[in-house]
């Protein structure tokens, strides 16, 4: 009994291709679309109206930068916001953790005796 050969994975196979299968033919059958435009050396190639004056040249204005954001020296801490602070920047000095994760965001609040009431009220 002769078997057929069996192919090889790098054989091709006789499969009918997907109708849907985009991919037929050579996508970069076109020129190059710069050809033949060399610009001189020295001229800005980036010009359009997007592309404004240099704004290297005045530094952006802070408020309108950040916005309305609250900074830490700009309006009063409570003390429990301020042994909070402490807290976490002695926790992150001992462990040498620049960021601490949540779970061990819950470990300092619990250092400092916080705990959940049992009755569920938030407040």
């Amino acid at each position: 009994m002769s078997a057929a050969p069996t192919p090889t994975p790098d054989e091709r196979a006789d499969v009918v291709p997907d109708p849907r299968d985009r991919r037929v033919g050579n996508r970069r059958a076109g020129g190059d679309r710069r050809a033949g435009r060399e610009a001189p050396p020295g001229v800005e190639r980036r010009g359009g109206e997007r592309r404004g004056e240099d704004r290297r040249s005045d530094p952006p204005d802070i408020e309108l930068y950040r916005g309305s954001e609250r900074r830490i020296n700009e309006y009063p801490l409570s003390p429990e916001e301020l042994e909070f602070i402490n807290a976490v920047n002695a926790y992150k000095q001992r462990h040498g953790r620049p960021f601490p994760t949540w779970s061990e965001v819950l470990h300092i609040v619990r250092a400092l005796g916080y705990e959940k009431r049992a009755d569920g009220d938030g407040a």
